[in-house]
């Protein structure tokens, strides 16, 4: 869908300076102890706590230089209650190891779970249905453009500002 994995995999290792290589758990408690990713518990109010989840993990990549495979175990790490389970049942009906899975392989898995098609319908459509109505124009703004990454193909300037103005109230 429109969200890539959690980062891509750089080829070198611009920590060079730090007392641990990249695999050393050493570093990783470092990484984890300076920031720390967030954590899914799969109890969702609403879709968007597994979407901000996938972001949040995001984030965290852009921020370390880690190998896909360690990504994903990273991210399985901060899965906890009923999303840890979920995760633990794909392993075993998989009969896999949590080493054999990529960044890429578990954000399908995630998705498929946890955010159905039906979700990006619906924000999609959300998005072709707002308008202003009681919102302010701060509001108002803020809410297109969070909805406007559900509409990759919705590139042209002109046509972000057109839609914006076409759903303020005129006074």
């Amino acid at each position: 869908m429109y969200y890539s994995s959690f980062g891509s995999d750089k080829n070198y290792d611009h920590h060079h300076s730090h007392p641990y290589r990249r695999s050393d758990k050493g570093y990783l408690l470092d990484d984890f102890k300076k920031e720390k990713p967030p954590t899914f518990d799969g109890e969702m109010k609403k879709s968007e706590d597994a979407e901000a989840w996938l972001l949040g993990m995001r984030n965290f990549f852009k921020l370390h230089d880690y190998s896909e495979n360690m990504k994903a175990m990273i991210a399985t790490f901060n899965l906890k209650g009923k999303a840890d389970i979920w995760w633990e049942d794909v392993k075993n009906v998989k009969g896999a190891r949590e080493d054999d899975f990529t960044c890429n392989e578990l954000e399908k898995l995630f998705k498929k779970k946890y955010l159905s098609e039906r979700y990006y319908d619906d924000q999609v459509e959300e998005f072709y249905e707002s308008q202003m109505s009681s919102m302010r124009n701060d509001e108002y703004t803020s809410r297109f453009l969070e909805l406007l990454r559900y509409l990759p193909y919705l590139k042209e300037e002109k046509a972000k500002v057109q839609r914006v103005i076409s759903g303020l109230s005129v006074a």
